[in-house]
C-alpha cells in the first residue's frame, strides 16, 4: 500500500550528484505491486514542450508539502 496519489508533487530523497536536488516532479500514475510500488513521474518546470516520464520506486520519493 502506498500513500502516493496521481497529481501529487514529489522530489527524490537522495538525488544523484549531477541532479538538481530541488527539482520537483508530478506523479502521473501509481503502480502498486506485490513487493513494491512504482510511480510514473514527470519533471515540473523543465521547459520542454513534451516532458519525459520516468518510472521509479516509490520508496525513493518524498512528498512536497
Amino acid at each position: 500500500m502506498t500513500f502516493f496519489e496521481v497529481g501529487q508533487r514529489v522530489k527524490f530523497l537522495k538525488p544523484f550528484p549531477d541532479e538538481n536536488p530541488d527539482q520537483e516532479y508530478l506523479i502521473t500514475e501509481v503502480k502498486e505491486g506485490i513487493e513494491d510500488t512504482r510511480v510514473d513521474i514527470s519533471p515540473v518546470n523543465l521547459g520542454l514542450e513534451i516532458p519525459p516520464i520516468y518510472t521509479v520506486n516509490a520508496k525513493d520519493l518524498a512528498w512536497i508539502k
